[in-house]
């Protein structure tokens, strides 16, 4: 009997926008309580020998698996290239394949004894998908010491992932007394009944009671930390294993270079809260032995490369991982370390073109990788703020992408009264680095007057003062720094602000990125504008950096420190100047 099937939102609305013919794509999705989900896809072009959908597994969350074939044309036939992708489905015993014609009519099949049973589907919507699945992250370090050949780094690593895979290790659960063990062809836990799930013990480990939760976004991802621990009695650093590797670098012929370097594996897995914590050990080992392999290709290319061949140029691997708002799973890229994002410009466009990702915009450089840049922060507080009714002949355009909230007394410093733009920047900035378009660190106060100094815009005394600074020093300080590009608009009053609408709904919708306006001794964030172009009428989604409080949604949010204003919020008479910072095409 074929499983029941579900398809995420995100899948749903990529293929929406995929326009090609006779092309086929690979679908990936996981196995729970009898129906199939799939969660992802990618397009593949067949032009070299490689299968790359095979490859791009490995850089998936574990339990996500390929599923099935997605094809783009008018008729459903078992053509080649469609075999060969269904023979590699082991997640199910009825691969799935969906068919999209011109006019974007998507129909979903199964293939049961050789034959296509079409079948209906559900849209599973990003809101459900958060509730329903969660992650756990496996993150350790395991020792590397071996030959610096192509042989030693492939044997090494095939030894450490065959020790992983029969039982070796241990895994506990953080922040609990939860432990998973290998024991023979069985797997034991310890700390909780065996037959809780995890999600149970993820709601078990809440300290609020349920009803004092606190309210999650929508789309809140649960990541669940796990640590590896080595058995004591067959450790992979046993006293019989580091004797046999020093027999085996001492009887050698010839000497040879040796790789030593401690090894982090970083990985993910994304399961249903129902799954059992029995089943978790199997799924950690499949997720650990994945993060071993992306390694190792690694470490093989580079000692593939011209003057790396003795191990003296290479560098350790680091992790990333990766959840572009398109496609609502993970990613995990890993890269040498000290690699700068733009030598590796050709492997993100085809990681790009695979996944079926627009290419203007960067995606997986090493600022957008999933990971806490607030500092304590809020993020995207703007978000909680229930999205404007839709009406007729009205446009809503908001900032993209994730941002911090910088305000008056943070970090311990006494901005209040003068620092307003400053902390307008400071957001600004924390917004080019969560979109991969720097790394550079979002800069004090003092930095920021130091900057203006260096190019001479300000005098020496200006640094360490209390002075204000407007929009033309925020797209001088943005220049310097990050080399963005801005564009100013001078308003004569608060009035004429209305005028420039159309502008800035453009400048949403083409760059995302958020608006600093300053007029008179205030300074605001813009974060989106709602514009009747019948009526012209507009609204403003105002950051108001006059905050002193906490970190406080409920009291951000309630209080209007971040809101929508009408054009009565500014002053008529005053003058009024926007810099709008620009983003220029990248990947």
């Amino acid at each position: 009997m074929s499983p029941r099937l579900k398809i995420s939102s995100y899948v749903i609305e990529r293929l929406s926008k995929i326009n090609t013919d006779d092309t086929i794509g690979c679908l990936y999705g996981l196995m729970y309580d009898g129906t199939l989900l799939v969660v992802g896809l990618s397009i593949e072009s067949f032009e070299s020998e490689k299968n790359t959908y095979n490859q791009l597994l490995l850089n998936l969350p574990g339990e996500v698996e390929l599923c099935g074939v997605i094809k783009f044309g008018e008729h459903l036939t078992m053509e080649s290239k469609l075999k060969e992708i269904l023979q590699d489905v082991d997640i199910t015993d009825n691969p799935l394949v969906i068919i999209i014609n011109e006019k974007k009519d998507m129909k979903a099949h199964f293939l049961v004894h050789d034959k296509f049973e079409e079948t209906k589907y559900e849209v599973l919507e990003a809101s459900d998908l958060c509730k329903q699945f969660l992650h756990v992250r496996l993150n350790t370090v395991l020792p590397l010491s071996c030959e610096a050949t192509l042989t030693g780094v492939k044997n090494i690593l095939q030894s450490k992932r065959k020790k992983i895979a029969s039982g070796q290790v241990s895994f506990h659960i953080d922040r609990t007394s939860v432990y998973l063990f290998g024991e023979a062809a069985d797997v034991g836990l310890t700390g909780t009944s065996v037959e809780a799930t995890i999600g149970e013990l993820v709601d078990s480990m809440s300290p609020e009671q349920p009803s004092k939760k606190k309210k999650l976004p929508a789309n809140h991802v649960e990541v669940v930390p796990v640590n590896l621990v080595l058995k004591t009695t067959k450790d992979l650093l046993s006293d019989k294993l580091v004797k046999t590797a020093v027999k085996m670098m001492t009887t050698q012929r010839k000497p040879a270079f040796c790789i030593s370097m401690p090894l982090r594996v970083d990985t993910l897995a994304m399961i249903h809260r129902s799954t059992k914590l029995l089943d978790l050990y199997t799924v950690l080992v499949e997720a650990s032995c994945r993060s071993l392999r992306l390694l190792e290709s690694v470490l093989i290319e580079q000692l593939g490369q011209e003057g790396i061949g003795d191990g003296a140029g290479l560098r350790l691997p680091e992790t990333f991982h990766f959840l572009p708002q398109e496609l609502g799973h993970f990613i995990t890229r890993v890269v040498p370390k000290g690699i700068p994002d733009e030598s590796m410009e050709t492997e993100r466009q085809a990681l790009h073109e695979q996944l079926a990702l627009p290419t203007n915009k960067p995606i997986f450089r090493r600022g957008n990788a999933y990971a806490d840049q607030s500092g304590g922060r809020l993020v995207n507080p703007h978000e909680a703020i229930p999205p404007p009714p839709f009406k007729p002949d009205v446009t809503v355009a908001l900032v993209r992408g994730k941002y911090t909230y910088h305000h008056y007394m943070q970090d311990n410093f006494n901005d209040d009264g003068w620092g307003c733009a400053y902390r307008s920047m400071q957001t600004i900035f924390s917004w080019f680095r969560y979109q991969g378009y720097t790394t550079v660190a979002v800069p004090s106060h003092k930095e920021i007057q130091q900057c203006l100094v260096k190019i001479g815009d300000k005098p020496s005394s200006f640094v360490g003062s209390k002075q204000w600074i407007g929009s033309t020093e925020v797209m001088f300080c943005l220049e310097t720094l990050l080399g963005v590009q801005s564009r100013i608009i001078f308003a004569n009053s608060g009035s004429e602000l209305q005028s420039y609408a159309p502008e800035l709904v453009h400048h949403f919708q083409t760059h995302g990125s958020p608006i600093m306006i300053g007029g008179g001794v205030l300074a605001h964030t813009i974060l989106g504008v709602e514009y009747n172009s019948v009526t012209n009428e507009i609204r403003y989604l105002i950051l108001d950096p006059h905050y002193t409080g906490a970190e406080d949604l409920a009291v951000v949010i309630s209080k209007g420190w971040c809101g929508w204003k009408n054009s009565d919020f500014w002053n008529k008479t005053a003058h009024y100047n926007l810099c709008l910072p620009q983003t220029k095409p990248a990947i």
